[in-house]
């Protein structure tokens, strides 16, 4: 595919699929989609007109989907079903499918990817906290947070790059120690708790006898490199430095990450709008430069753009000209 060029289609993603499998069975390392929820909610693109001193400007919406299903839930789960299908075979060995939804529908959705992909190459339900202020029901808890499935074609060949956030004040607080190099926190090198039974085999290094968690070997380069740390009764532990370590692990719980608002620079009134930094987390963890990234339902373009951006190759198209209007304006084409 060295001669690929980028492509942003109209019309329904089943009809693009079928039309364009000669060059995408088998070659796409990541799909990512935001399809419609089952929210009953008709979508709009809303842009406001400049005012001035006198007069306000303007809102205009323009309609860019309907979520709104005359059969229901089942009409819903059979549109996705097949197109859920549609998506398996473009997906490389090591490729991996990234599905967003909620509430409405996650656990339905989970079941047909279980069916399709195979339960066994289900990897993640990822929870990404989407808004700080949930709206008051009168039955049950606002909702704060959407759900994203992630499968694997293949789940023995996939694997995700390490992500982390940075640091807050609460993941700082353990280095509370502090040496010339830098502030550090202590990590334990013998077996503890769980970790430490009776047959456990101990041996003696420098002086000291314990169930070590390491090997000689290793406890000797730590050692000689200033790593070891000796407490008042002589017993081992390890230095680990702040500036050592990149970040917070991230989990599957994404809560540092905001969704766009009116006052972001990237907002663009289209109403189910993904930010940019979840798109960069999906793409840095799960493919490498140059790897195809595919979005079905493309939207206000978010994924075009960040897979652009970071020198992905990209395929994406959507049933409505607002949206693809919009992802041509973002993307300058």
């Amino acid at each position: 595919m060295s001669d690929w060029e980028n492509l942003i289609l109209y019309g329904d993603c089943l009809d693009v699929i079928r039309n364009h499998h000669d060059i995408l069975s088998g070659q796409v390392r990541l799909i990512y989609i935001d399809p419609p929820f089952l929210s009953g909610t008709d979508y709009t693109l809303k842009t406001r007109s400049s005012g001035d001193s006198q007069t306000a400007g303007t809102l205009h919406e323009k309609k860019t989907y309907s979520d709104k299903w005359e059969g229901g839930l089942q009409e819903y789960l059979e549109f996705m079903k097949v197109r859920l299908k549609a998506m398996k075979p473009l997906l490389q060995d090591d490729g991996s499918l990234w599905v967003h939804v909620d509430w409405h529908v996650s656990h339905y959705v989970k079941v047909i990817l279980d069916e399709i992909f195979g339960y066994s190459n289900f990897v993640n339900e990822i929870v990404w906290k989407r808004t700080n202020s949930p709206k008051a029901q009168s039955k049950g808890f606002g909702s704060q947070h959407d759900v994203i499935l992630l499968y694997a074609i293949d789940a023995s060949k996939f694997k995700t790059k390490q992500v982390y956030r940075e640091h807050d004040e609460r993941s700082r607080r353990p280095y509370s120690y502090k040496d010339e190099t830098g502030k550090f926190r202590l990590i334990e090198i013998e077996a503890q708790g769980i970790q430490r039974t009776e047959d456990r085999k101990q041996f003696e290094w420098r002086g000291r006898t314990a169930p070590y968690l390491y090997r000689k070997e290793t406890l000797d380069e730590w050692g000689d490199t200033g790593l070891i740390y000796t407490s008042k009764n002589g017993r081992y532990t390890k230095k680990q430095y702040l500036s050592d370590v990149p970040g917070v692990p991230v989990s599957d719980l994404w809560i540092d990450i905001h969704p766009v608002q009116g006052a972001s620079k990237e907002h663009t009134g289209f109403l189910t709008q993904k930010p940019e930094a979840l798109l960069e987390r999906i793409i840095a963890c799960s493919t490498d430069p140059n790897d195809l990234v595919a979005d079905f339902f493309a939207g206000s373009g978010t994924t075009a753009i960040v897979a652009d951006r970071m020198n992905r190759r990209w395929f994406t198209c959507d049933s409505s000209e607002a949206a693809i209007s919009l992802v041509k304006k973002r993307l300058d084409i």
